[in-house]
């Protein structure tokens, strides 16, 4: 029961967030610049925003926070150390490709790559995801989110409020505890006790009794969408040339014997 309404209550969280980027997929943790409908697709951040508030990053042992609303294919994470990156040559991976080759609707939190060794607290970088969205499109599109920062010094580095955790829509569960924030800035033992001044019992159970049956609602729905548009997938790959057997093509194409022509076939 406490791992149902934990789950249930980090959902709900993610749900309101991400529904208020409005992309596909967003960084939660660092807060990313303002989404913008007519820019998503276009490098290399998908917004119309030019760099504003950067948020404090520690140098070493980060942490980001990723949330997406549908199922996206070949994501990249992604660094430049400039001040203002006009294209996507200007970024460099932070972690391995094959990490993020497929993401699921949900919560997301990654370990990244220290920054290089002649970054220095105060320096400023921008962080990017670069993803892929509909398949069922006959060209492969990308969107793009930035997210921008100064490096920090790790012991000077504040935790966020965001707990850092991995709570996925998948065919099967899929939930890991939270990762620590870095040097030793762990979460709490109680992520539900952060709010207000009422104990971790109480408000869980406020919590879930308010969303516990919408949750399961869109839990249900991402799971139908989703295998919908696997099940639609599989059929368009059935039903293409190439999953044709040449013998079963030839024995459709084969003429008809002109002994066999009945009188109603000519009419």
């Amino acid at each position: 029961m406490t791992f149902l309404r934990h789950s249930l209550l980090r959902l709900s969280l993610v749900a309101v967030v991400a529904g208020q980027h409005l992309g596909p997929a967003a960084f939660l943790w660092p807060p990313d610049r303002i989404w913008s409908a007519a820019a998503d697709h276009t490098a290399p951040c998908g917004s119309v925003a030019r760099v504003g508030a950067r948020t404090e990053f520690p140098l070493r042992n980060a942490r980001i926070s990723l949330a997406a609303q549908n199922e996206a294919w070949d994501a990249r994470l992604a660094v430049s150390y400039l001040a203002e990156p006009k294209s996507d040559a200007d970024f460099s991976n932070l972690i391995d490709a094959s990490i993020l080759r497929d993401v699921d609707p949900g919560h997301t939190c990654l370990a990244v790559a220290d920054a290089d060794p002649i970054v220095r607290a105060g320096d400023n970088a921008t962080l990017q995801i670069r993803y892929s969205f509909d398949y069922d499109s006959p060209f492969q599109e990308f969107f793009y989110a930035c997210a921008d920062i100064v490096y920090v010094r790790p012991e000077r580095f504040r935790r966020p409020s965001l707990s850092c955790f991995k709570a996925t829509v998948v065919e099967t569960d899929d939930y890991d505890d939270d990762l620590p924030w870095p040097d030793g800035l762990t979460a709490p033992a109680n992520d539900i006790s952060d709010y207000g001044g009422l104990s971790g019992g109480a408000v869980a159970g406020i919590v879930v009794a308010a969303v516990a049956m919408a949750m399961l609602l869109v839990v249900a729905a991402l799971l139908l969408y989703r295998r919908r548009r696997q099940r639609s997938r599989k059929l368009r790959q059935q039903n293409s040339v190439r999953a044709v057997k040449w013998d079963q093509q030839a024995d459709s194409q084969a003429p008809v014997a002109p002994g066999n022509v009945k009188l109603r076939d000519l009419s």
